[in-house]
């Protein structure tokens, strides 16, 4: 697979790329955009393991993985600012600087990419998604679950902010490793910190949450999620597959949060079997 990364925008001095890979043979003529996890704090566009990548590839979907910054050196205010211009920058220049028939797509996240690929449906972008692969996600930022001290992070030793502080840039970034950023995220986690990191000083989690009937407004939507996820409780998604009108919900069981990263998993392999049966069930207009 050849891969071609393309600058879309920038924040400050910051340059903002995306990763674009085209399917050769058997065009849908539509492209998945993908949104990377990481709790908004670490990770990088680039964290898709390539097994599924090449699926995607095989399948005719050309594939684009985009960059934003990261928490808590930016606010989400710029995070969803900076996604949302890296899905409008496709839709208005994808076209041409990519050689496409069609800007139809497909929004795609794990996780927190997950989360603003729905955010990102209400009122940020210039077309409608064609549909949305939500991998255990959430739609927002008021439930308790996520405000609160976690309690699977809790039994981890506990990090003190004198310990993790200095893991906090002066300058915007958009790739943290796991290695050295997931302590910072746990630290959050740990101390109930999490969610309010992410605003700016008298800013809303309500601005940053889609409400029932927001969820009612998506588009055909695949979800997935384990129900003894111990980062984002199973409810949620079960709750959204609820709501949306139009959804396929695939639940597996006594598995971690983000437990398709184990591309070996038999519950894994059938997890993009059947995303790819969801896509290729959804009219293209």
């Amino acid at each position: 697979m050849q891969s071609t990364t393309i600058p879309y925008g920038s924040l400050g001095s910051l340059p903002l790329e995306a990763t674009f890979t085209k399917a050769p043979t058997n065009r849908k003529e539509q492209t998945i955009i993908y949104i990377h996890g990481g709790g908004l704090v670490y990770g990088n566009r680039l964290d898709l393991p390539e097994a599924y990548l090449r699926q995607f590839i095989d399948n005719g979907y050309d594939f684009l993985a985009i960059d934003y910054p990261l928490a808590p050196e930016t606010k989400l205010k710029d995070i969803v600012m900076c996604a949302a211009s890296g899905v409008n920058w496709f839709l208005q220049q994808g076209a041409a600087a990519l050689d496409l028939q069609s800007t139809d797509f497909i929004l795609f996240g794990r996780s927190s990419g997950a989360y603003l690929s729905l955010l990102l449906t209400k009122g940020h972008l210039a077309k409608r998604p064609k549909a949305i692969i939500c991998l255990y996600g959430y739609y927002s930022l008021m439930n308790g679950s996520l405000k609160a001290a976690n309690r699977h992070y809790l039994k981890f030793p506990k990090f003190q902010y004198t310990t993790i502080k200095n893991l906090i840039g002066n300058e915007p970034i958009t790739a943290g490793p796991i290695e050295k950023r997931y302590s910072l995220y746990v630290y959050y986690r740990q101390t109930g910190k999490w969610v309010y990191s992410l605003l700016n000083e008298n800013d809303s989690l309500e601005n940053y949450s889609l409400s029932e009937e927001d969820v009612r407004q998506l588009p055909p939507t695949f979800l997935s999620a384990s129900t003894d996820d111990q980062d984002v409780p199973y409810q949620i998604t079960s709750t959204m597959a609820k709501w949306i009108p139009e959804n396929e919900l695939y639940t597996v069981h006594g598995l971690e949060h983000d437990y398709d990263r184990n591309t070996h998993l038999p519950e894994s392999q059938e997890l993009y079997k059947r995303i790819l049966d969801f896509l290729g069930n959804q009219t293209v207009s």
